[in-house]
């Protein structure tokens, strides 16, 4: 009986082994599969040559919207590829060798058997000499590779990609990976035994090293969005011991955030196919580590090794190839005067900076000649590019110490103050262009504190210098660098150290120029802990030219700026608590209140003054404004919408009584032109007092996704000029709200581009000099007031691929503008008539690349137009005050060019195709508001 049960007993361990020992038959199984990978390349065994037939492919095409044709330009390059392991004394480790055998291009033909079909054709690589790569690889890991001395780069970059394919990750899952694209988040998926699936699902980021070119906006409107997709399908040897196959597609598509169909797509493929295994006769290495087997294999092949990473070298390849390239006289002549703000213009300064670009000193110096007619355009183009041997040239060519010659000067400086550079390289110190920005920045820096520098040069400079911080400041914030944060708080603390000394000057008149001065550097500089500095000379000072500067530097200020803490103080100053604010101020106030999400409380404070005091004459601009101003965010702002019914409501002023504006000031939007990436609108507000013009602003915006920019704000200001429109009728006066009886009669004009004040133009101060235009005529023809040429966009990335090749992006866009006006005054008639036209040229260019020794591609994708805005206005003042205001927008087209081009080095072969696309924009006339439209058909009625 015992034995029977021993028996037993056994029997039953036997079963709990047997299956103790099939479950762990199934983890290892199991285990096998994740590690499989890993260590087949162990399996790629010394004295064996595996052949694999090899296909890289490349195409490029603008980003696909889904509906337009899939006409690409590109390449394949089709090859044996030897694979030879020539090391293995280190566990987990060895060094391969990679050549490629009689590799063969194929381009898009119409030989093709089948549409946008690939056909061989000749090409460099049929005769150029074919180095092998070798791949030092450590537990799944490309950890070095090592090229030959002099190879060609497009080909060592090739062998990079091949390399990649032999990577793994022993633990499966998701890893961090160095890959020909950077370093990269990747996911392995074991499928089964034998197949794996690898995806990229974070984005690639090249290491320092790269030091690839590289520019963007800090402001996402003009900035673009890269979308990528990277898969590999791998499948291993029914033995699991070396790689059977590979395919890779990767997608990568660039677009414009402001103009999404504007971009370029890049698809690439590889494939890796096992041909067959022979055996080798070469010599083997036995070196005891890697090091030393590199060195034993440099001496015994009489080659030198370089050693590297996996990520592709960039080959230098000029911007055009000299049969295309225009010379700068041609460039020059395109860029005269009579040709500013047209598209012509527009895309010869994107070709004059890349060429610019690409010069150095001696070349650059015999060309910026300032007796030179075309010296101001050079100044534009030298601004832009931002290179060492284009500051330096420019700076060695200007004066900035006469008196009365500061036009070239000044020119330079609005170029320097709206360029997108420096980028974020120039930040982080990961090349030399770090050093060449923050120098230029240095210069200004240095000039700014010169006392020889006169006093209309010198504001020019203090506008820039803090411009120039600012943008710093924000690619420093973007990219999370400390570089030279020193140097900005410098800037920082000098604007603000010489705004506190401007209270110590004696006289008023001085010192009130000093403090507007500073007051508009910090306008430009935006820096969040100005703006309680700001706030203090609001409410301090005593001089309302002073506050009313100061509002419009915390009005340029980005929202998150204006903290809790403030809307109190922007309430008073609203209802005038505390003592009188100019009316500028308190509209602006309210304006600060109406962009940051104002609570039903604060409504009902301002909303119940304003419209008790609507229908009081003596407030009846102001509070006609300010409504108005609400109403134009309310068009745009659901809740405010809302809130501002409930107020009304609760209040029990809704009725005729109210709601019925007396002023002539108004504020309304009207939007330009809307598509499904941007919208463009443009805001006018017309601030008037005592029936004469106070403030008028012209601001046009881009608004793409959450974001906006201010493209271009053009004002003009007006004091002391009530008397002129005094009326009498009946022998008696209207009593209206006048604020500048004692102020001198003064005008200007006041321009921002890209959120850039530049230095006012101020037409006259006091009446002497305005009777002195008014006699001579000055004005009464077409006078240009500003021109000049600017980037509007400047974006630069490279795309490394995960088969090694580069794509290079390139997006610019060039603006050329010309704002003018005139004005004919008539003291017999009493009337005046006045004209601003804006005229721009806009080209918006994106070009795809991907060179090589042996092929180059290209995708230009162009967008551009000429558009005009004219604002008119005529004053009738010979019986009362009637006043016209009208704008209009000229017709005009939208033209879209796409040009594919492929060029084989050393051939005549040139492929080109093109797709062209035009837009027609009527004619506008924008109706303004009511009481304007009832005003011109008062001065017009015998027209009508």
């Amino acid at each position: 009986m015992m034995s029977r049960r021993l028996s037993s007993l056994r029997i039953v361990s036997l079963s709990v082994s047997l299956s103790f020992l099939l479950a762990r038959l199934v983890t290892i199984s199991f285990g096998f599969v994740l590690v499989s990978f890993a260590a087949s390349a162990k399996n790629y065994e010394i004295g064996s040559v595996y052949t694999y037939d090899y296909i890289l492919g490349l195409e490029l095409n603008e980003p696909s919207t889904g509906s337009e044709s899939v006409s690409t330009v590109g390449y394949k390059i089709l090859s044996q590829v030897i694979v030879r392991p020539v090391w293995q004394q280190e566990p987990g480790g060895s060094i391969f060798e990679i050549k490629l055998i009689k590799p063969k291009l194929q381009i898009k033909s119409r030989k093709a058997p089948q549409p946008e079909g690939f056909w061989d054709h000749t090409s460099h690589l049929d005769t150029t000499t074919l180095h092998p790569l070798y791949v030092y690889w450590k537990d799944g890991q490309v950890q070095k590779t090592f090229s030959v001395k002099n190879d060609d780069t497009s080909l060592v970059n090739i062998k990079k990609g091949i390399a990649n394919l032999l990577q793994n990750n022993p633990n499966g899952g998701s890893a961090e990976e160095e890959t020909p694209a950077g370093r990269c988040q990747v996911l392995y998926e074991n499928k089964d035994h034998f197949h794996v699936k690898k995806t990229v699902t974070g984005r690639c980021i090249p290491g320092p090293e790269a030091n690839y070119p590289f520019s963007s906006s800090t402001n996402p409107v003009l900035g673009t969005t890269v979308e990528s997709n990277i898969n590999a399908e791998i499948t291993l040897t029914k033995d699991n011991s070396v790689l059977q196959e590979a395919e890779v597609t990767e997608t990568h598509i660039v677009r414009v955030n402001a103009k999404q169909e504007v971009g370029a797509t890049v698809l690439a493929s590889q494939s890796f196919k096992l041909a067959g295994t022979s055996s080798s006769g070469d010599r083997i290495i036995t070196a005891s580590s890697a090091d030393s087997a590199i060195e034993e294999l440099s001496k015994s092949e009489g080659i030198t090794l370089v050693q590297d990473g996996l990520l592709p070298k960039p080959e230098h390849i000029p911007y055009c190839e000299a049969i295309n390239c225009k010379t700068y006289d041609v460039l020059l002549k395109t860029l005269e005067v009579e040709n500013m703000a047209t598209t012509k213009a527009s895309s010869a300064f994107i070709q004059l900076v890349a060429k610019i670009r690409e010069a150095k000193h001696q070349e650059l110096k015999a060309l910026l000649q300032p007796s030179s007619p075309h010296f101001p355009q050079l100044l534009d183009a030298c601004a832009a590019a931002g290179t060492e041997d284009a500051h330096k040239t420019a700076m060695s060519a200007l004066n900035f110490f006469l008196e009365d010659d500061y036009a070239h000067p000044e020119r330079y400086l609005l170029g320097l103050s709206l360029a997108s550079s420096p980028s974020e390289e120039i930040l982080t110190g990961i090349n030399n262009i770090s050093l060449i920005q923050i120098k230029h920045f240095v210069d200004l820096f240095k000039l700014l504190r010169r006392e020889e520098v006169p006093a209309k040069l010198h504001e020019s400079l203090t506008l820039t210098t803090a411009a120039v911080a600012r943008t710093l400041k924000e690619k420093a914030d973007k990219y999370s660098s400390s570089v030279k944060r020193s140097l900005l708080h410098d800037v920082e603390e000098y604007l603000v150290n010489s705004l506190s000394y401007c209270s110590q000057k004696e006289e008023n008149e001085e010192k009130m120029k000093c403090q507007i001065l500073y007051l508009r550097a910090l306008k430009n500089l935006k820096s969040k802990t100005t703006v309680s500095i700001l706030f203090e000379f609001i409410q301090n000072s005593k001089d309302s030219k002073v506050s009313v500067v100061a509002m419009k530097s915390i009005h340029a200020m980005p929202d998150a700026f204006i903290e809790t803490r403030y809307r109190p103080q922007l309430l008073r100053i609203i209802q005038q608590l505390g003592r009188k604010y100019d009316s500028s101020v308190r509209t602006m106030a309210l304006d600060l209140i109406l962009r940051n999400k104002p609570t039903k409380l604060e409504i009902s404070e301002i909303v119940g003054q304003l419209l008790k005091k609507i229908v009081d004459r003596q407030h009846s601009e102001v509070t006609t404004f300010m409504w108005n101003r609400i109403h134009e965010f309310m068009e745009h702002n659901a809740e405010l919408q809302t809130m501002l019914n409930a107020v009304i409501l609760e209040e029990r002023l809704k009725n005729y009584h109210h709601l019925s504006p007396l002023g002539l000031s108004t504020a309304f939007s009207r939007v330009f032109s809307k598509t499904p990436s941007a919208n463009s609108t443009f805001s006018n507000a017309i601030e008037m007092t005592g029936k004469i013009l106070k403030r008028s602003s012209f601001d046009v915006f881009i608004q793409s996704m959450n974001d906006s920019l201010s493209l271009f704000s053009l004002g003009i200001f007006a004091g002391g000029l009530s008397s002129f429109a005094a009326e009498n009728n009946n022998g008696g006066a209207n009593v209206v709200e006048v604020e500048d009886d004692t102020e001198d009669a003064t005008a200007g004009m006041e321009l921002s581009l890209m959120g850039v004040q530049q230095r006012p133009i101020v037409f006259f101060v006091g009446n002497s000099e305005l009777m002195g235009l008014v006699w001579s005529g000055a004005g009464s023809e077409r006078t240009t007031a500003l021109q000049g040429n600017v980037l509007l966009q400047d974006e630069k990335r490279t795309i490394p691929l995960f088969n090694g090749l580069l794509a290079e992006v390139t997006i610019q866009g060039g603006l050329s503008f010309d704002l003018a006006g005139q004005i004919q005054i008539s003291l017999w008639h009493r009337t005046a008539n006045s004209l601003v036209e804006n005229k721009a040229g806009l080209v918006l260019q994106s070009v795809v690349r991907a060179d090589t020794s042996f092929v180059r591609s290209k995708v230009d994708y162009t967008v551009a137009a000429e558009a005009a805005l004219h604002f008119t206005s005529d004053i009738n003042f010979y019986d009362g005050v009637l006043m016209c205001l009208k704008l209009t927008q000229p017709e005009f087209s939208i033209r879209q060019n796409i040009h594919k081009t492929e060029r084989i080095p050393g051939s005549k072969h040139k492929l080109r195709k093109a797709k062209y696309k035009t837009i027609p924009v009527p004619g506008i006339t924008y109706a303004l508001n009511k009481k304007n439209s009832q005003l011109c058909g008062v001065m017009y009625k015998d027209e009508l």
